[in-house]
């Protein structure tokens, strides 16, 4: 291969040198197309984004190198280990030039999802963000998880059993015999009344764990926990059986914005492994036109 000899830096020579270059608190790239290897052997596509601090006096930072060793981890099994080594080894990379770094892994992972009661199943992909930052030896990992499930208005609800109990006093009135006969009843329930529907919507979590040092990063399990807490997971394939249930689950599990956030909160509450963390609640209502919303937080550094 010919070797090319060192180019001119044509910017420095423009500038001038009667200052030299300042300190920069973030240099890098973004959208970095990679793959992650799961420690099962599963390799997931994924997107990184990466930076680091700049020391004065340096012209640039060494990006050639965060992107070879980014390239390489493709064969590294991701764990609690070869992560921070990760981040530790870019730092490196960069020589004294560089003190800190910021890393984030952007990735979907799919995993199987049963139905309710039949044999059905299909696909759920999970968003998730693996981010990498601080100091040389003080790196903190931060997991991003996305949670869909579904919602069920309590307010709405109570609504629906005050306009369906109205109903069926009037029609008892009527009809004072057929209304102490209990198949005449279920028929009515089933072919006369008329129900409103309390008022459901697709809904969504969005938590941001700080995990402790060592903290194990198996990511199915997290997620299985966590709709545990919800109950509510939106589903895949059904049939008309999986779907009776899920609608008596919703009926089951009614919630506001505020008793996801708390119910998640709560769970995260007893992760011995999480050092800090961050719950967004959406609700995308279906009565109103804007979304109800809720945060709970401990231990997690405001927005910048």
């Amino acid at each position: 291969m010919t070797q090319l000899s060192p180019l001119p830096d044509v910017a420095a020579e423009r500038d001038g040198q009667s200052h030299g270059p300042r300190a920069l608190q973030h240099v890098g790239m973004q959208g970095i197309a990679c793959r992650i290897l799961l420690p099962d052997g599963t390799r997931l596509s994924a997107y990184a984004d990466v930076g680091v601090d700049l020391a004065a006096g340096h012209r640039g930072i060494h990006m050639s190198r965060l992107y070879r060793l980014l390239d390489a981890f493709d064969d590294t099994p991701l764990d609690a280990e070869s992560w921070p080594a990760l981040g530790e080894a870019l730092l490196a990379s960069q020589g004294e030039i560089s003190q800190r770094l910021h890393l984030v892994l952007r990735v979907e992972l799919p995993l199987r999802r049963p139905a309710l009661l039949s044999e059905a199943s299909g696909w759920r992909h999970y968003p998730i963000t693996l981010s990498l930052s601080g100091e040389r030896g003080r790196l903190e990992t931060t997991l991003g998880i996305a949670l869909t499930y579904s919602s069920t208005c309590p307010c709405s609800t109570a609504l629906a059993r005050n306009a369906m109990a109205r109903d069926w006093r009037e029609w008892a009135r009527e009809n004072p015999q057929a209304s102490a006969d209990s198949a005449t009843v279920a028929e009515w329930i089933e072919h006369a009344g008329r129900f409103p529907t309390p008022h459901s919507q697709r809904s969504r979590a969005d938590l941001s764990l700080r995990l402790a040092a060592g903290a194990s990063l198996t990511l199915e399990s997290r997620i299985d926990a966590f709709e545990q807490c919800l109950q509510t997971p939106v589903q895949t394939l059904v049939k008309r059986a999986d779907e009776q249930a899920f609608a008596e689950r919703n009926g089951d599990n009614l919630m506001f914005c505020e008793d996801a956030a708390r119910r998640l909160a709560q769970h995260c509450d007893a992760l011995a492994d999480v050092e800090g963390y961050r719950v967004d609640i959406q609700h995308a209502e279906s009565l109103h036109a804007h979304d109800a919303v809720a945060r709970a937080e401990w231990n997690y550094p405001p927005y910048a």
